[in-house]
């Protein structure tokens, strides 16, 4: 994080128990969402000092999705982090992901800066003629079916796929 100067970093799968705010040492904090009855999914924001004085609430929403805000010097920046299942979970599994975070986006307000970050695990393909407002012709490979529902998502919040 230091070498690339990242001061907001998403992690997946911690596979931490319950939820909490850990100091990670003197320039280091980690907010964090896990499943209480397993060691499975889990997500986690680690954060260094300037975010974290920043902050101005954290919710663990469930464990595959955390949500952050920050007061920024020209506006609020509401950071989601998220893990979601697997293209081979099921269809139910996946909807109600989605669902669940499109309950989560109508919650933050609509002048905020959003980001969503995570694993998406998701496959977007180079096809972009159809949506270029979603994402370019840099993404890799087939698109599956995590990938259209990723685009769908985007395409419905409003939202650029980058990275």
């Amino acid at each position: 994080m230091i070498q690339y100067k990242i001061d907001i970093l998403a992690l997946s799968e911690v596979r931490w128990t319950g939820m909490g705010e850990k100091r990670i040492d003197k320039e280091h904090t980690s907010i964090y969402s896990g499943n209480n009855a397993t060691r499975d999914q889990g997500v986690a924001l680690l954060l260094t000092n300037v975010p974290t004085q920043a902050m101005i609430i954290w919710t663990p929403v469930s464990s595959p999705i955390i949500t952050a805000r920050f007061l920024g010097s020209h506006a609020k920046l509401s950071i989601v982090a998220c893990y979601a299942p697997t293209n081979e979970a099921s269809t139910e599994d996946k909807q109600s992901f989605y669902n669940e975070l499109a309950g989560v986006f109508k919650d933050i307000p609509r002048h905020d800066v959003l980001c969503l970050l995570g694993d998406l695990n998701a496959k977007i393909g180079n096809d972009y003629t159809f949506c270029p407002e979603v994402f370019g012709k840099h993404g890799i490979g087939e698109r599956n079916d995590n990938g259209e529902l990723l685009i769908d998502f985007a395409l419905l919040h409003d939202l650029v796929i980058g990275g």
